[in-house]
C-alpha cells in the first residue's frame, strides 16, 4: 500500500513579505489553513510541518500535525527547499517504514483545494510513468509557469542528485503569495468563493 505524506515548509522569516506563513486566511495562520485543507483528503496519510518557529510549532502540534524542527542552516534565503524536504523525511522516517510518495506543499498557495491535489495524485500514480521509481509532478499555471503550490515525488526522487527525466505537470491557476498585494488578492478570492 502506498503511504503518501505531505511536507509543508513554513519557516519563520520571509524576505519579501514579513511573517508570510502566519498571515491570516479565514482567521487561521496561512500554513494551518493549507494544512487543514489538505487534511480533508482521504489519500493523504500524514502531514508534516517543517519550521524553525516556535509559534508555528505550537499551532501545528495543537492541531495534531507532526512537526520537524528545521536546523538554522536550512532557514537562510539561499537554502534549497529540497534540502528542507530531505531533512524532514530523514528525521521522521529514520526508524519507520518509508513513504512511497512525498509531496512538498507550499503554505503560500492557500487557494489550493484538496480535490485538485487528489486529481494530481491520481494522474501521478496511474498515468505518469506508472512503473518509474524516480518521477515527479509539479504544478503550473495556464501560462506554463510553475506556481510552486506543490511538487509530488516518489520517495527515491526526494534524494536524487541529478535532474529528473520523468516529469509531469498539473495545470491550476493559483496565486503564489510573495507580496502584500498577492496576499490581499488571494485572501479576497478565497473569501469570495466560500
Amino acid at each position: 500500500m502506498n503511504k503518501i505524506v505531505v511536507i509543508i515548509p513554513a519557516k519563520k522569516k520571509s524576505r519579501r513579505l514579513k511573517n508570510k506563513n502566519v498571515l491570516l486566511i479565514k482567521g487561521k495562520p496561512m500554513f494551518l489553513y493549507v494544512a487543514n485543507e489538505v487534511r480533508k483528503s482521504k489519500k493523504i496519510d500524514e502531514i508534516i510541518i517543517s519550521s524553525d518557529c516556535n509559534k508555528i510549532k505550537k499551532v501545528a502540534l495543537a492541531n495534531k500535525f507532526k512537526f520537524v524542527k528545521r536546523p538554522k542552516e536550512l532557514t537562510y534565503e539561499d537554502a534549497e527547499k529540497q534540502d528542507v524536504i530531505v531533512h524532514a523525511i530523514k528525521k521522521i522516517y529514520r526508524n519507520y517504514p518509508k513513504p512511497s510518495i512525498v509531496i512538498s506543499l507550499q503554505p503560500n498557495s492557500p487557494e489550493l483545494r484538496y480535490k485538485d491535489l487528489e486529481k494530481a495524485l491520481n494522474f501521478f500514480e496511474k498515468k505518469l510513468y506508472p512503473n518509474a521509481k524516480i518521477k515527479e509532478l509539479i504544478s503550473i499555471n495556464r501560462n506554463k509557469i510553475q506556481n510552486a503550490a506543490f511538487r509530488i515525488m516518489t520517495y527515491n526522487t526526494v534524494f536524487q542528485k541529478t535532474l529528473s527525466t520523468k516529469i509531469g505537470v498539473y495545470v491550476k491557476d493559483l496565486i503564489d503569495i510573495h507580496t502584500y498585494r498577492d496576499y490581499i488578492r488571494a485572501k479576497k478570492k478565497i473569501e469570495k468563493k466560500n
